[in-house]
């Protein structure tokens, strides 16, 4: 056991939100907690991490064992770089590593006794600590995490919102903790990092206890279950699927056993009635005993929470063209000198290669691709908001489109919900009001000013807007953002039944796979534009088979798309392929074995050897079998697309196989 609750419970002011809240958390368990906003599950990670002290109830955590808790909005320190933020949770093995080099500079003059003693000690623990290995895991976990090479020197104080949850998070898992709690981890992560995050989680040493409303992520991950409930928490073992299993059919006996318990008190109630002060009083007194004692042990039935009731109706016919892109080339101007005005003139920063993009009417469309790809600046200069570099783009005719911003910039802050939709959409009070309450908005929820709404109010109520619009084009940027899963679920429910045109811009991929029939996955190299579902072009794709109608403009710096081969051609290529990727699993072999006959060496100095000869030697073999199994990872990728393209007698028609650079 890793740590334990028992009988935890808190409130504010008269307001309950945990109550008698008791389980426990094992070593190397993976468990998430669910449960709608506002239940209560944040208050409860404070608590589990010190951060709230309960009101009753009490905390075991083992002995010695360390916890890491990244909150939703974590704080990153100013004043360091973005590799100096990562490797600050390795500070102890970096504080090692700096002593160990300034007793080597003692080492190569006249040391003392007591610094060689030092020197050994020191250089012990660093091994067992994996030191060597440290600038290569900061820099590892970086890359997964979205950053480039180019940002490691950037300073944290010029980050954005969602690169210092990255970077804070990075920071985290650097740290590894004893128990690893997570709250929201996925948000600001495009799906490479999050599916690197979900193998990272599946084989790490320590307790994950993780909040997050991405169903996919929970379904990779969790391994149990803690639903948070009506103040009180329910444990379950299993996956995902198994979860809602459980808890439906606890659900359904639950019903059951409430149902016959009404109907119980409810007959002793009218024998109460009817033989109180009569000839079988002294029964009815009995009668009356029992249905106390029932009613005080009362199972209640679970509660059906009320969810959004939202909907677009039928939506007007516009053109068949939609949306044409042709040659769009998009990206960032910087402004001449004798401007200064972004956008005009001034050369031009691209962001991908020049596009050709159709979409027509009733299509419906999901954007995906790496943050900071171009989804969201491709879908401002379509709609004018952003000039593009080069070629054009076009909106359809009869065609009223809705757009949902990513952090719903265009929402006036100042403004109560009822104010919004009165004057920014043209509502009479009683039908906005009535709309906010499909929303779930009540009471004195709709007078309150936007900036005390949560995120996910936030969304709710920019939903709202564009349902009352009703336009024929819909266009959502990342729409899932702070929504819980029934939002997301009842969110799913009412874009399946929309029927303009739709493109959506998400990283939810249980999202993708429900709503959208056709993808465009936005690369640096080059849009791919993919005629079927998420699920689909995701098992393509994961076979290496990359299907991309778009011809990306070769620029002279960058490497050009390699042709497709012929069957003889593509049999060569794998017999070269295959020797040199043996070749480097000799060489990872073989500097395996000489560290290890190092690590052995340092293991059992003898008194006359040489440590510091010793040391140096085993931090080259290491940056050598780092560079080797790179190599090595990066040619055998490289080996799987030509064996995934044997046998391919061509590309089908508009359709171009890219092999490996």
């Amino acid at each position: 056991m890793l740590l334990s609750a028992n009988g935890i419970s808190k409130s504010f002011g008269v307001d309950i939100v945990l109550e008698d809240i008791t389980f426990k958390i094992d070593r190397r368990q993976k468990c998430a907690l669910v449960g709608r906003n506002g239940t209560g599950k944040t208050t409860l990670l404070k608590i589990l991490t010190g951060l709230l002290e309960p009101d009753t109830g009490s905390l075991q955590i083992s002995k010695g064992a360390k916890v890491g808790y990244l909150k939703q909005e974590d704080a990153v320190e100013d004043g360091r770089t973005v590799l100096e933020e990562a490797q600050s949770a390795q500070a102890e093995e970096i504080r090692i590593k700096n002593r160990l080099g300034e007793l080597e500079k003692r080492l190569a003059a006249s040391p003392t006794e007591e610094e060689l003693e030092e020197y050994s000690l020191l250089h012990e623990h660093f091994i067992e600590a994996e030191g060597y290995s440290i600038d290569h895991d900061a820099r590892t976990v970086l890359l997964r995490m979205g950053f480039t090479e180019d940002e490691f020197s950037k300073p944290t104080s010029v980050l954005s919102g969602g690169e210092r949850t990255r970077l804070a998070l990075a920071r985290m898992l650097l740290e590894e903790p004893d128990l690893l709690i997570l709250d929201e981890p996925t948000n600001h992560l495009d799906l490479q990092a999050t599916e690197w995050l979900e193998r990272w989680i599946t084989t790490y040493h320590g307790a994950v206890l993780m909040v997050s409303h991405d169903r996919t992520f929970l379904e990779n991950t969790a391994t149990s279950f803690l639903d948070l409930r009506h103040h009180t928490i329910k444990s379950y073992d299993g996956g995902f699927q198994q979860y809602l299993k459980l808890r439906a059919e606890e659900d359904a006996r639950q019903t059951i056993v409430a149902a016959k318990q009404d109907e119980e008190i409810a007959k002793l109630d009218e024998f109460v009635r009817r033989f109180m002060n009569s000839q079988r009083t002294a029964q009815a007194r009995g009668r009356l005993k029992q249905m106390n004692r029932l009613v005080e042990n009362k199972v209640e039935a679970p509660v059906n929470e009320r969810g959004m009731a939202a909907g677009f109706g039928k939506a007007k016919r516009s053109g068949d063209l939609v949306i044409e892109c042709k040659k769009l080339e998009i990206g960032f101007r910087k402004p001449p000198l004798s401007s200064g005005v972004e956008g005009v003139g001034g050369e031009g920063t691209q962001l991908f290669p020049p596009l050709d993009w159709t979409v027509s009417w009733g299509e419906r469309w999901g954007v995906i691709g790496e943050n900071g790809a171009g989804k969201s600046t491709l879908i401002k200069t379509i709609l004018r908001d952003i000039k593009p570099l080069s070629g054009q783009s076009r909106i359809g005719s009869n065609v009223d489109y809705g757009y949902f911003h990513q952090d719903v910039t265009d929402l006036d802050v100042d403004m109560s919900p009822l104010e919004y939709l009165v004057y920014e959409a043209g509502m009479d009070t009683a039908p906005a009001r009535n709309l906010l309450g499909r929303f779930l908005f009540s009471g004195d929820d709709v007078m309150r000013p936007s900036k005390t709404l949560s995120g996910g109010e936030k969304n709710k109520l920019v939903l709202a807007k564009l349902t009352q619009q009703n336009p024929n084009l819909l266009i959502l940027d990342e729409p899932t953002n702070h929504l819980d899963m029934d939002s997301r679920q009842a969110l799913v429910e009412v874009l399946r039944e929309y029927s303009g045109t739709l493109v959506l811009v998400s990283h939810d991929r249980w999202l993708l796979s429900q709503v959208t029939e056709r993808i465009l996955d936005v690369r640096k190299d080059g849009a791919i534009v993919y005629p079927g579902g998420y699920g689909d072009y995701r098992r393509r794709k994961s076979g290496d088979a990359i299907v991309n109608t778009q011809t990306p403009v070769k620029k002279p710096i960058e490497k050009p798309v390699a042709p497709l081969l012929s069957a003889r051609e593509i049999s060569k290529e794998i017999g070269k392929q295959e020797r040199l990727v043996e070749d480097l699993e000799n060489q990872v072999a073989s500097n395996e074995a000489e560290l290890k006959r190092v690590e052995k060496a340092l293991a059992n100095l003898p008194p006359t050897a040489d440590v510091f000869d010793l040391s140096r030697g085993h931090q080259s073999l290491t940056e050598e079998l780092s560079a080797s199994l790179s190599a090595w990872e990066e040619q055998s990728r490289r080996l799987e697309v030509l064996r995934s393209q044997q046998g391919v007698a061509g590309p089908e028609p508009g359709v171009t196989f890219r092999t490996a650079k």
